[in-house]
């Protein structure tokens, strides 16, 4: 038995769950290729630099031996050029020039690592296992007389410095962590992308960038939701199955996000493409989505998610997707996006119907 489909190659059920789930375990592969690719784009990076330079100096050799023969001309311009490139290393290693490397994929994900695992995660960890049992024990130890006393006492207490600590410490520092985030996930993209793909062959005008921006932000936000809400389902197993669905795709959707961005894809191309090729993206963010589910804090899952991010930008510049021929497109995005629509069309209607002031 075969599915028919008009002007298209006719697949069995066999082939294409076959299709399938080559398709999902390639995305789930290439998902974690950010931790080993990592290490060495930094190191590609350098020696494309490295080539370019040593064939500038060898044109510029040629240019100004023009009028000597071929073969001599070439192997002085080669000679000279690989002298001046030694000397000018030995003198940047020397440190007789100063001059500021560009940060680095590996550098950049550190930082990552450290501000999010090594500061704020380490700090609400010490605070909940640790600084709070060692309150509470003190204030047992000192009304060790009157156990009613104490449990109330406890009781006042206990909100009172959760309450504090995220005011004082965990809002700000969530907030915070969130902008420089953001600038340096976009430097690892830009990088990774450049060391793979060269320069970004973004064409859309600075207009166009914003609006696609902003409305990424609201469709992300809507998609976010409408899986909580198909979790809800009264069937808990399948609730769960669907908001791992959404979690999966949205993940893939963010790593992704970057390298489409930078290639010109405006954020229709981006959802159809997601939509088309399903079960590469769900087999891609599964480990990210798993992951950050664990945590039974948001805050902590945030926390966890900025750790890993990184990898998984690195992941989707590297990846090269699979189709699943005979899969149909999985237009899970078409209640965001009819929603979406609906919201800038009545925000822009109730805009140009309010009349101007001065």
């Amino acid at each position: 038995m075969s599915v028919a489909v008009p002007g298209r190659v006719e697949f069995s059920p066999l082939e294409i769950v076959r299709n399938g789930m080559w398709s999902f375990s390639k995305g789930f592969a290439d998902s974690l290729r950010g931790a080993i690719e990592l290490f060495f784009l930094d190191y590609r990076r350098a020696q494309q630099r490295e080539q370019k330079l040593q064939q500038r100096d060898i044109d510029r050799e040629l240019l100004l031996n023009r009028n000597s023969p071929v073969r001599e001309i070439q192997n002085i311009a080669k000679r000279r050029a690989l002298e001046r490139r030694e000397k000018e290393r030995l003198r940047e290693t020397s440190g007789s020039q100063q001059k500021k490397s560009e940060p680095n994929i590996l550098e950049r994900t550190l930082k990552c690592c450290i501000l999010n695992g090594g500061v704020f995660g380490v700090s609400i960890v010490l605070f909940e296992s640790l600084l709070m049992p060692l309150v509470k024990m003190i204030l047992y130890i000192f009304l060790a007389g009157s156990q009613d006393r104490a449990d109330a006492l406890w009781g006042y207490t206990q909100p009172i410095l959760s309450v504090a600590f995220s005011t004082l410490w965990v809002l700000p520092f969530f907030l915070l962590s969130k902008i420089v985030n953001a600038i340096w996930f976009q430097d690892i993209a830009d990088l990774a992308f450049r060391s793979s793909q060269g320069r970004p062959l973004v064409t859309l005008s600075i207009s166009v960038m914003i609006a696609d921006t902003v409305f990424s932000i609201v469709v992300e936000i809507i998609f976010l939701v409408q899986g909580k809400v198909f979790s809800m389902v009264p069937i808990k197993i399948i609730g769960a199955a669907l908001n791992l669905l959404h979690q999966c795709l949205l993940h893939s959707l963010y790593s992704f996000e970057y390298k489409w961005f930078s290639q010109g894809l405006e954020l229709h191309k981006r959802l159809d493409y997601v939509e088309t090729n399903w079960p590469y993206f769900l087999g891609f963010g599964l480990p990210l989505a798993v992951i950050t589910s664990m945590p039974d804090s948001q805050v902590m899952a945030g926390c966890v998610f900025s750790i890993l991010f990184p990898l998984f930008i690195v992941s989707g510049n590297q990846a090269s997707i699979v189709s699943s021929p005979g899969i149909p497109p999985l237009n899970i995005f078409s209640p965001t996006i009819t929603l979406s629509n609906a919201i800038f069309s009545r925000t822009i209607q109730t805009g140009h119907s309010k009349p101007l002031t001065r």
